[in-house]
Formats: structure tokens, C-alpha cells, sequence
């Protein structure tokens, strides 16, 4: 029998997006303008259920980053500058965009709140 493989599942416990005003638009994260998005707090979780509290950069994810919906990119702002992650979905539900996305052998879904910009998210592989 084979060994099960490691899993291991992110969850970014705070964050939150900025998005530049618009006239009549202001507090909206509706992805209708591109988005800077900040990684506040992250709880790394093993395929054994311990987890723990870690940097952003610990885990190999940008703390700073871009979030275009209508591109249907997510763009890394940091240090491997240029790295973008594609979106697959966008929907819209009780005041909340969801993106699905994924990158390589990580699968992704982002939360962002549309009228504060407080955002959560999973990734896992």
C-alpha cells in the first residue's frame, strides 16, 4: 500500500485589499478596478490537523500582492516580481466576490468582503 501523501492546507486568517477611489465608488471591491491585497496573519495546518501561526513568506506566498479580476490574474508584488497565479472563477454572493484559482500543485479560493476589502482565503495542496 502506498503512504499517503503529506497534505498541507493554508489559511489566511486576515488580510485585507485597497482599491484606488472612483467617484461614487468608494469602499467597493467589487473587482470591477484592480486591487492591492496585503497577507496580514497566516495559519499553516499539516495532513496531521496541527497548525500553526506563520509568515506569509514562510509558507511561499507573496504578503503583498495583486488582485485583477477582470484580467483573471493574481500578480505577485514582492520579491519573484512578474509570478502571477490565473483565476479561474469570480462570482459574486452576499456582499462577497469569490476567486477560485489554480497554481501548479496548489489549488486556491480567495473571499473578499465588497463594502471593507477584509479578505480570507485558502490555499492547499
Amino acid at each position: 500500500m502506498k503512504p499517503l501523501t503529506a497534505i498541507c492546507a493554508i489559511l489566511w486568517a486576515a488580510a485585507t485589499c485597497f482599491a484606488p477611489q472612483q467617484a461614487g465608488a468608494a469602499g467597493k471591491y467589487d473587482g470591477s478596478v484592480p486591487m492591492i491585497c496585503s497577507a496580514l496573519m497566516v495559519t499553516e495546518c499539516g495532513a496531521d490537523g496541527r497548525c500553526q501561526y506563520r509568515t506569509a513568506e514562510n509558507v511561499n506566498l507573496p504578503a503583498l500582492f495583486r488582485v485583477d479580476a477582470k484580467a483573471m490574474k493574481v500578480r505577485n508584488l514582492e520579491v519573484e516580481k512578474g509570478r502571477e497565479s490565473p483565476i479561474k472563477t469570480v462570482g459574486h454572493a452576499n456582499g462577497t466576490m469569490l476567486l477560485q484559482g489554480a497554481d501548479g500543485d496548489r489549488g486556491w479560493t480567495i473571499v473578499i468582503h465588497e463594502d471593507n476589502g477584509k479578505m480570507s482565503g485558502t490555499v492547499s495542496a
